[in-house]
């Protein structure tokens, strides 16, 4: 797939790299590397700092984890955001998640711009091949799946988690493929198999491990082995699933090994948030307050090991604040490019402090800052707003919580944050304060807005609009689950009078599409009076459905959560219609549904291509 280069990047041959404070010239014994470096990156899905034993966890033993510190170095104090979606994008661009248009876990505001310029691109236009085997959760469709963020080849999940761990049906570049075996593996095989394709270009592999999230899925070896040292099976689950992730890092690290690979690869591992904490369980983080969801260091506060041979002095442990941002402009510069983004960084180098030419003590202290969306249900109004937020420095940080009232900590002597002191140095809150709003200000200048889902890309002919990306209206309608996370679909209740499930859309052609509807239907029979709205088509509608009881696949949880499950639809074209390019709404509005008195559920329209002739 392309980068997109000429459009989104600009590369100019500097003789400063623009985003640094100074040009560290990664050599060693002052001679100039014939190849670049390969880069793996490992990101993790709700493992909290304290989830390794590098970090004191007695439970866990995580070697192959521990081994990337011990041979490399270990920032003590790396922050990320409390949830996934945010975490990822500014991860991937060096910039606040807001800025590149990622606001919440679901209902779209999980898509990025496709004007943001990722880490992929950007190595991509340095010649690396580029690969991504996991979860993304930064846009399920293109051109904001990864293919369309600059990444050749992905094989995973592009929603915030997936149903089934055992034999799930996985994303390889947009199209479903059905694989057999546990899920983590399997991406694991996929980025051992793109590791070792032949080539002379080297290769920046991105592992998103979508495990220890939800649901609680492990193969039965790992399960027993917690579960007889006396565990629950919460507890025995994650843990499982840690365990299985570091068997996997290093399957992932040998096959480097085994190319002759090793000494010229950069390896980072980290979270992307702190611990989920379902049914108020606890297990070890450090004492750490707080959990996934939190601004306090246990919910954002995530491991950041750094492994290069020859290169970074191992046995470190680098204690100045860091932050995911610092990431891009971090491997730009060890890797000796020279560039200048059309996008703002907002993150730092950090190569001066992983090389050794600077020390703790003489790194400039800084800030940095975290914002935590709302989540909402019905519209995005709301889901923006000062408080919960934080900002940091190498020695205070001031939450402004749900509350709306502001804390204040001294880390340097109380980490775990027992002591709120806001009103022992109101002097320091005041600066610190100041500094946040002038903070969220900058980020909020553009607004939020909920990106459209684009139709008629030649890379994607068909495109779902799933159920839970859309906003809902009315009475009688709801999310099966609560709160319409990932896979989750609609339901219709049988006495509903008027309801209505939009989506942004935006056709980048003329052409013909034909719209099918997922749904199952526990009646002989439903009616549906809708009116249609999809860019320039407005009609009224009877949608008769056919009987459809859905099978249901709980899956091999170890511990149920409000994860949906697995089930399957039958599907019923709408319509074909003559869609011409602009952008506006999908809009389908129930106003009446006849049953037999059970409810009907919606899993999401389907557009498609179409061959055919069409309306409009």
């Amino acid at each position: 797939m392309g980068h997109h280069v000429n459009r989104r990047y600009l590369l100019f041959l500097l003789t400063v790299v623009a985003f640094s404070r100074h040009v560290y010239s990664v050599t060693v014994d002052g001679e100039v590397p014939s190849k670049r470096p390969n880069i793996i990156l490992f990101v993790t899905d709700d493992q909290g700092w304290g989830d390794v034993s590098f970090n004191g966890n007695e439970v866990l033993h995580t070697p192959n984890i521990d081994a990337i510190a011990e041979r490399g170095v270990s920032l003590e104090r790396f922050y990320v955001n409390p949830v996934c979606s945010s975490t990822r994008a500014a991860l991937l661009t060096g910039r606040y998640a807001l800025r590149t248009g990622v606001f919440s876990v679901t209902r779209g505001g999980e898509r990025m711009r496709e004007s943001e310029v990722t880490l992929a691109e950007m190595l991509g236009a340095e010649g690396y091949r580029t690969g991504l085997f996991g979860k993304w959760h930064n846009g399920a469709t293109y051109p904001h799946d990864p293919n369309g963020q600059g990444f050749d080849y992905y094989e995973g999940i592009v929603e915030g988690h997936q149903t089934l761990y055992f034999d799930p049906v996985l994303s390889v570049n947009g199209t479903p493929v059905q694989r057999h075996g546990y899920i983590a593996d399997l991406t694991s095989d996929a980025a051992i198999n793109f590791i070792e394709s032949e080539s002379d270009a080297p290769f920046f592999a991105f592992v998103p491990f979508n495990t220890p999230h939800g649901p609680f899925e492990v193969p039965d070896q790992y399960f027993d082995r917690f579960k007889a040292s006396g565990l629950n099976d919460l507890d025995a689950a994650i843990y499982g699933m840690m365990a299985n992730i570091d068997d996997n890092v290093g399957r992932i690290l040998s096959a480097v090994n085994e190319q002759g690979k090793s000494n010229n690869t950069i390896v980072l591992f980290m979270s992307d948030n702190g611990p989920a904490f379902p049914s108020n369980n606890r297990r070890y983080n450090g004492g750490l307050k707080g959990a996934k969801g939190k601004v306090d260091e246990g919910g954002v506060r995530s491991p950041l090991f750094v492994h290069w041979p020859n290169h970074i002095e191992g046995g470190r442990v680098l204690t100045s604040v860091s932050q995911h941002i610092d990431i891009v402009p971090t491997l730009m510069s060890l890797i000796n490019s020279e560039v200048l983004f059309e996008n703002p960084i907002d993150g730092e180098d950090l190569s001066p402090l992983l090389l050794g030419v600077t020390t703790d003590d003489e790194w400039p202290d800084r800030y940095l800052f975290l914002n935590h969306f709302h989540n909402m249900k019905r519209g995005i109004d709301g889901a923006i707003r000062p408080y919960p937020g934080a900002v940091r420095s190498q020695q205070w940080l001031a939450t402004f919580q749900h509350d709306q009232q502001w804390y204040l900590y001294d880390l340097e002597n109380d980490m775990q944050q027992q002591n709120n002191i806001a009103k022992a140095h109101p002097e320091v809150l005041d600066v610190l304060q100041s500094a946040y709003f002038e903070f969220f200000n900058d980020i909020t200048k553009i607004p939020v807005e909920l990106l459209p889902i684009q139709i008629g890309h030649q890379q994607a002919s068909t495109v779902t609009f799933a159920a839970h990306e859309a906003l809902i209206e009315g009475e009688g309608i709801d999310y099966a689950y609560e709160w319409g996370w990932a896979h989750d679909w609609i339901n219709l209740n049988s006495t509903m009078s008027k309801a209505t499930m939009t989506w942004p859309v935006k056709s980048v052609v003329n052409d013909c599409f034909e719209v099918d509807v997922l749904f199952s239907n526990e009646n002989d029979k439903a009616e549906l009076n809708i009116d249609f709205e999809f860019l320039n088509i407005s009609k009224g509608l009877v949608l008769r459905l056919d009987s459809f009881v859905p099978e249901i696949n709980e899956g091999q949880r170890r511990f149920y959560t409000d994860e949906t499950p697995e089930s399957t639809w039958a599907s019923q074209t709408v319509g074909r219609f003559f869609v011409r390019e602009g952008q506006g709404e999908l809009a389908v509005t129930i106003n009446n549904l006849k049953t037999d008195g059970n409810g009907i559920a919606i899993k999401g329209i389907v557009i498609k291509r179409a061959d055919t002739q069409c309306e409009g």
